[in-house]
């Protein structure tokens, strides 16, 4: 028991739990959509999340807690107040003006994202996506309360929220599946997120945040954010890119191949979410309050890295060895999206332990103020990743087998991501 207390602290547990239930329950919701939908509409929905899933995982999702921790934490009760109620402004009038933008100009960038699909299929995926705009500009305004809550390292509401908006998605899909087609999903999705953003806005004001008339207060916490926020933009870009010309990539393949490439690249880094981001998300405060203290955040870093690999590499193999039954008994797949997803699956896990650590490692440089380590470090292995991908699966393979050029373009991408950021630890730390 207490070897069980002293491997994970409070917080990592909840996130993990919360990330582990939350799979599960995206699990159903996407073997639900394969019952429901024939391949082509599948296809569909799995495409229309892609393009506000960029914007919102490029500008909030992945940036707004590595931004707003370390300056927030720094700050006196009174400035704090000021600082959130800023950032908060910032993002519902800055990500708003782009959610409005998207539903705007969806047709266009669903042609861009998508050249390989009809245009009536295209259509189709505009609409759908319309609804998701709506969705993530509800999540961005929650993840700022979230963000408040993490620094505060009040993480029950954090681990609550993501079960309520994905849960909705399910029963929306599971109540009224036959009534309103695909655009059901974007109805589940404006509910769950408007939930997600009652429950975290209720408990951070209960929690005592309040809102104030407040725009870039107080001064010294904006002092260069802009700069800095463009450069962990940039470094999220790099990511965000890569899984968009990924399905840039799939578009012109067979039929499935886009659903195959989303369960196979979800299944396979399903421990990153519970386990790798969960424990990187803790550590990552931690890690602030001891900035450029070398020896007490490399000493951080060491006991959550054994942490993640403790459970990701036995994890691992053991799902490398039976990816078929896995895939068969979670979506009831057969036939060549079985044999597709598989091909996927199985690099992608391979690779996990590798893509466990890399949240982990980029907090390290995130926490010390370094946005360029990471940026260059993602850029890289995501440029060599992703030409990989589109060489083998556009030039080399063919038919079904040419989505192991997506697969192995995962695998290169975890695999150098996390190899490059571990010597730049090793680097910056003899430096110290």
């Amino acid at each position: 028991m207490q070897f069980v207390l002293k491997l994970l602290s409070k917080g990592s547990v909840l996130l993990a739990a919360s990330a582990l239930l939350s799979k599960i329950i995206s699990f159903g919701r996407d073997r639900l959509i394969l019952e429901v939908f024939d391949a082509q509409a599948a296809d569909l929905v799995f495409a229309a999340f892609r393009v506000p899933d960029f914007f919102f995982y490029l500008l909030v999702g992945a940036t707004i807690s590595v931004i707003f921790i370390p300056r927030l934490v720094e700050l006196s009760e009174d400035d704090q107040r000021a600082y959130f109620s800023s950032f908060l402004w910032g993002v519902l009038i800055c990500f708003g003006a782009i959610c409005l933008l998207g539903l705007l100009l969806a047709p266009q960038l669903i042609g861009l994202v998508f050249p390989g699909f009809s245009m009536q299929l295209q259509a189709q995926i505009t609409e759908l996506a319309r609804y998701l705009f709506g969705s993530v500009f509800l999540l961005s305004l929650s993840s700022v309360f979230a963000a408040g809550l993490q620094a505060q390292e009040k993480f029950f509401t954090i681990a609550l929220a993501p079960l309520i908006y994905v849960s909705s998605i399910v029963g929306a899909l599971y109540i009224f599946r036959d009534q309103f087609g695909v655009l059901i999903v974007g109805y589940g999705a404006i509910a769950g997120a408007l939930l997600h953003l009652t429950l975290t806005a209720s408990v951070s004001f209960w929690q005592g945040f309040r809102l104030q008339k407040a725009w870039l207060q107080p001064v010294n916490a904006w002092h260069k954010f802009w700069p800095d926020f463009g450069r962990r933009v940039f470094n999220n870009a790099a990511f965000q890119i890569n899984q968009t010309v990924d399905l840039w990539i799939a578009s012109f393949l067979v039929l499935g191949s886009i659903t195959s490439f989303t369960l196979g690249t979800t299944l396979g880094h399903f421990l990153l979410s519970v386990l790798g981001m969960a424990i990187a998300n803790v550590a990552f405060p931690r890690l602030a309050k001891v900035k450029h203290q070398r020896d007490a955040q490399v000493s951080i870093l060491k006991q959550s890295t054994g942490h993640i690999l403790l459970f990701a590499i036995p994890f691992s193999l053991l799902c490398a060895v039976l990816a078929e039954p896995i895939l068969q008994l979670l979506f009831g797949l057969e036939g060549s999206r079985l044999e597709m997803t598989r091909t996927v699956f199985w690099w992608t896990v391979i690779s996990l332990p590798f893509a466990c650590l890399i949240p982990l490692f980029s907090r390290y440089f995130l926490a010390n103020d370094d946005t360029t380590t990471p940026m260059w470090i993602n850029v890289i292995s995501l440029a060599i990743a992703t030409s990989l991908a589109a060489f083998l699966s556009l030039k080399i393979f063919s038919g079904q087998g040419a989505i192991l050029g997506l697969a192995l373009g995962n695998f290169t991408a975890n695999i150098l991501s996390a190899t490059l950021f571990f010597f730049a630890i090793l680097k910056t730390h003899d430096r110290s």
